[in-house]
């Protein structure tokens, strides 16, 4: 796995996989706890290098997206591939995915 969790003062990165599917989502999931555990730190997803993704991780996804909203840590994502998008896209998530704010 070539995820990287990467926390500084100011905010939590998490670089994603490049094939994001079921049997490999138990270690994103625990990233994802961590860096929701870092209230004052904004988490920024960078899906730059995601190739292929399946439903499951996107519903992780979006439950961290969630669940950052919830406890009011801003969330974003830095380069998101085109994969990912029209992954989303296609299952209309796009805004609830906050695929619109991203970084460049």
């Amino acid at each position: 796995m070539g995820r990287v969790l990467i926390m500084t003062g100011s905010s939590t990165s998490l670089h994603l996989d490049p094939h994001l599917e079921l049997d490999n989502l138990p270690e994103l999931a625990q990233k994802l706890r961590e860096s929701l555990m870092q209230d004052d730190a904004p988490l920024v997803l960078d899906g730059s290098g995601i190739q292929s993704i399946d439903g499951a991780a996107i519903q992780l996804l979006l439950l961290a997206v969630q669940t950052a909203k919830e406890k009011n840590i801003p969330c974003s994502w830095h380069q998101p591939s085109s994969a990912l998008s029209k992954a989303v896209a296609l299952l209309g998530l796009t805004d609830d995915m906050l695929l619109e704010a991203t970084e460049q």
